[in-house]
């Protein structure tokens, strides 16, 4: 985000902002020098554990290749002295508890001209629950591919699927298969459609059956035969 500056100090800046996001602000030397109660609750440190210590010790975030992201003159750092904006970003952090968690990072830079100081605001956001269900939906892409290459010759055998004989799916069934795609368990599925695990279940017995399909990766295989996916 753009740099603020001239009348505009850290303090002011913190004081403005109304958000559920965690916040935490950082001086020159990449010490913390602000520590808000949301990111005490989300990361599970104290503010007097946190406060006055380099920030790469507190987050000691990593970025989607496992590569140390917070360290002396990151590329936020840079970013700031050089007046750049900075893209948001996501970063795997360990909580207090020690439990991995994803956040979001929005960063703003604040340039106090009469303090000669350059502050750095992170607004953070757990995203912890939508990057596990990415690396679940890469799971089961892959085992798909898996079950596709040992099916290659079996499938060869079957007839052409015409588009008159592609099963008629419900609107929540196809819901639920497009869920069932990404990874997710029935618990999951229920959850994410605000229905119960029983209800989740019969809707996927509902639809194995209209597919044809013994368990729940061929479902997946057949749905994308019959262009359903």
């Amino acid at each position: 985000m753009t740099p603020t500056s001239g009348s505009d100090t850290l303090e002011h800046l913190l004081a403005t902002i109304k958000t559920a996001d965690g916040v935490f602000a950082v001086g020159d030397d990449q010490r913390i020098v602000h520590w808000g109660p949301t990111a005490e609750h989300m990361l599970g440190h104290p503010a007097e554990a946190a406060l006055n210590l380099p920030c790469e010790e507190v987050i000691g975030g990593r970025d989607t290749r496992n590569v140390r992201f917070c360290r002396r003159n990151c590329p936020i750092v840079r970013n700031a002295r050089k007046g750049r904006a900075t893209p948001d970003y996501d970063i795997l952090v360990r909580s207090g508890d020690g439990s991995p968690k994803w956040l979001n990072v929005t960063v703003l830079v604040v340039q106090d001209k009469e303090q000669h100081r350059t502050s750095i605001v992170h607004l953070f956001r757990d995203v912890t629950r939508h990057r596990r269900l990415e690396e679940q939906a890469r799971r089961t892409m892959a085992t798909l591919k898996e079950f596709v290459a040992s099916e290659e010759c079996r499938a060869e055998e079957e007839p052409d699927l015409s588009p008159a004989s592609r099963p008629l799916l419900t609107p929540r069934e196809l819901e639920v298969l497009r869920l069932l795609v990404v990874g997710l368990s029935t618990q999951q599925i229920a959850e994410s459609l605000s229905i119960s695990p029983i209800t989740a279940r019969n809707h996927l017995t509902s639809l194995q059956a209209k597919l044809g399909a013994k368990n729940r990766l061929q479902a997946v295989l057949y749905a994308s035969r019959y262009g359903l996916i």
